[in-house]
């Protein structure tokens, strides 16, 4: 009988529309779909109400018929009667009330709940990388979540409390008006002292709510970033300053939640107050008119019946009430995050891109992070369709953020981007980024297996993964995996950002994921920084073979790495400061060289020297006879090694 009520809509629709940032609106359009299952909900809410308000009348009349009539002949007068509401109270009402009950909780709310979720993450995870690095994770994680919850709570609380309670009071006016008008006045009486109570405590229910939600927030936030970096926590030391910044955290949390309870406790305490006057006032002036003769016995005890109902119900509309408050202010905090316009929108009408060489043009570019210095000032730049082409310069000048564009993790604030003269904010994102692999200096992976890593989520091809993994050199490796749960090779779990292998292990997956997309781009950022030296020398042939005939774009902290690809871009303060193959850049004398020299082990110095070594000779030779590097990017050659006579890869200076 159930799957009847359990799928009315799809909850998890495919279209990109963005949610509503206001809470009407996203409770209107993001519960569109489920507007017949409302009306059959409110429809039912409102009949029960009324079928329950019916039922403690024809109580208070069954008393009279017992007090009034003859034992001999009830059962003949009114027996059929009789066998009747009994008939509707075993079969008719459980059913009535079953489907009423299914409507509300697994044809809306199952599905109420979930729709808004989909909808909210599938708009979040749509935002560009750039948006996600001004938040924390898991706070928008808490907000996607807790948000799809208030919606669902705060459409609950209006289809279901609100209608039946409303509809019970005014069955319930009705019901004593037939009777006695003046029965209404205890219950008048009830309504304004309780409407008095509402205005009183709804407001700061819900700013207490608010609190409570930001409170946690806060904590939720605290908890991941502490548990997804607990080895750089580790590191910091100062374990006691910590403990003591995390106890404030978790008593700002504590002090948030007394606030609310103690609205609540109040509202509680004032209900039972007025839930007892009601059952004086009700009862007691139900029986000064039965003494009058105004009224039968019936009327008094239907009056006591309802008295103690509408108690229970003005608690259950209370609590109603301020929840569907509570919810709608973490609906609206939610929607501050999960509602925010894209960063990084497609175009309408957007295609995709066709990619022939793979010639990048950047034309004038800017890019400040609205801040209006640092990333990249008026930069242009052309590479050519397969060149190879390495970014060089210290840590600020530019070249995350030349990439960043490149791929569309931010949109650049002026100038434009080219892949073969198409500017890339004409074509899609997806399409954009499937021209385009990438290496990154830190490879994190996905809580996933090693195939869905390299492949992504899908169908796949097994022959492709296989060459590509060994092409990473990480076949060995790889067919030892074993996870906790017993899976292993490629369907092994690398865990939560990859944290089951080490470094180098995550680099060579990453490397592997780059070699199975074989796209006509590739950007390579410090890819090789990870990996021990023998790892390095085992994929450098494989990096050479993979670069032929694609543009590269390798950025380098290690200058020996790229020192043979076709040119050498240097940045400085966001702008091309110089640029060339790697002898003439040391021919030349300039900041390249300057940069090359100050090395130490291979790694740029972050800050410049008052002193000048002598340079490396225009052949590439390190000075005082330095060994070249083991591995360069493109083919290993004189000129990689690095000055001082190392050959090895400190930490970077």
């Amino acid at each position: 009988m159930f799957r009847l009520f359990e799928n009315p809509t799809d909850p998890f629709p495919l279209d990109d529309r963005a949610p509503a940032a206001g809470v009407r609106r996203f409770l209107l359009e993001e519960f569109r779909p489920l507007r017949p299952v409302v009306a059959a909900a409110a429809a039912t809410t409102l009949l029960s109400a009324a079928i329950e308000v019916w039922l403690i009348g024809y109580a208070g009349h069954l008393v009279d018929l017992l007090a009034t009539g003859s034992p001999d002949t009830l059962w003949a007068t009114h027996g059929r009667e009789l066998l009747t509401v009994a008939a509707f109270v075993l079969v008719v009402w459980p059913l009535f009330t079953t489907a009423s009950e299914a409507l509300d909780d697994i044809a809306f709310r199952a599905n109420a709940r979930p729709l808004a979720r989909w909808r909210a993450h599938r708009h979040v995870s749509r935002q560009s990388v750039g948006w996600f690095r001004d938040d924390l994770a898991g706070r928008i994680a808490t907000w996607v979540r807790d948000g799809g919850d208030a919606a669902s709570t705060a459409a609950y609380s209006v289809i279901h409390t609100l209608l039946h309670v409303v509809a019970y009071v005014v069955g319930s006016v009705w019901l004593m008006a037939g009777t006695d008008a003046r029965l209404l006045l205890p219950l008048a009486g009830w309504i304004v002292a309780y409407a008095l109570l509402m205005r009183w405590a709804v407001p700061r229910f819900r700013r207490a709510s608010e609190r409570l939600q930001d409170a946690e927030s806060e904590l939720t936030g605290l908890l991941v970033d502490s548990y997804a970096n607990v080895d750089t926590l580790a590191l910091l030391g100062g374990r006691g300053a910590r403990t003591e910044h995390d106890r404030r955290v978790f008593a700002r949390t504590r002090r948030a939640h007394l606030d609310l309870q103690r609205v609540e406790v109040t509202m509680n305490c004032t209900m039972l107050a007025l839930g007892g006057a009601l059952l004086v006032g009700l009862t007691g002036y139900g029986i000064a008119l039965w003494r009058t003769g105004a009224a039968p016995i019936g009327l008094v005890a239907a009056a006591l019946a309802l008295s103690f109902r509408i108690t229970a119900m003005g608690e259950w509309l209370l609590d109603a009430v301020s929840a569907l408050f509570g919810a709608v202010g973490v609906l609206r905090r939610a929607l501050w995050t999960v509602a925010q316009p894209l960063a990084v929108a497609d175009r309408p009408g957007a295609g995709r891109l066709e990619v022939r060489g793979g010639a990048i043009a950047f034309t004038n570019v800017s890019h400040h992070y609205g801040r209006g210095a640092g990333g990249l000032d008026r930069i242009s730049l052309d590479i050519a369709a397969g060149e190879r082409v390495g970014v060089v310069g210290r840590s600020g000048a530019g070249k995350s953020t030349l990439v960043g564009l490149l791929l569309r993790f931010h949109d650049a604030e002026s100038g434009t981007i080219t892949i073969d003269g198409t500017d890339i904010t004409a074509v899609t994102q997806e399409s954009l980024r499937d021209q385009i692999a990438m290496v990154a200096q830190e490879a994190t992976l996905l809580h996933r297996s090693v195939r869905e890593n390299i492949a992504g989520p899908g169908p796949c091809d097994e022959e492709r993964i296989a060459a590509a993994v060994q092409r990473a050199a990480a076949t060995a490796f790889v067919a030892a995996l074993r996870d906790a749960d017993g899976r292993t090779g490629l369907d092994a779990h690398v865990g939560e950002r990859g944290v089951r292998l080490s470094g180098g292990q995550r680099q060579r997956i990453a490397l592997a994921r780059a070699f199975y997309r074989d796209a006509p781009v590739l950007v390579l950022d410090e890819a090789t920084s990870a990996l021990d030296s023998e790892a390095e020398a085992a994929i450098h042939d494989t990096l050479a073979a993979v670069m032929a005939g694609r543009t590269v774009i390798a950025i380098a902290h290690r200058l020996s790495t790229i020192a043979h690809l076709d040119r050498i871009v240097v940045l400085d303060e966001g702008r091309v400061a110089e640029q060339g193959t790697h002898a003439d850049l040391l021919a030349s004398g300039g900041l390249y060289a300057d940069l090359w020299t100050r090395q130490s082990g291979g790694f740029l110095a972050t800050t410049p020297d008052t002193t000048t070594p002598d340079r490396t000779a225009p052949d590439g030779t390190a000075p005082n006879g330095g060994a070249p590097s083991a591995a360069t990017l493109g083919g290993g050659a004189p000129g990689g090694g690095a000055p001082g006579g190392g050959a090895g890869s400190p930490s970077r200076a």
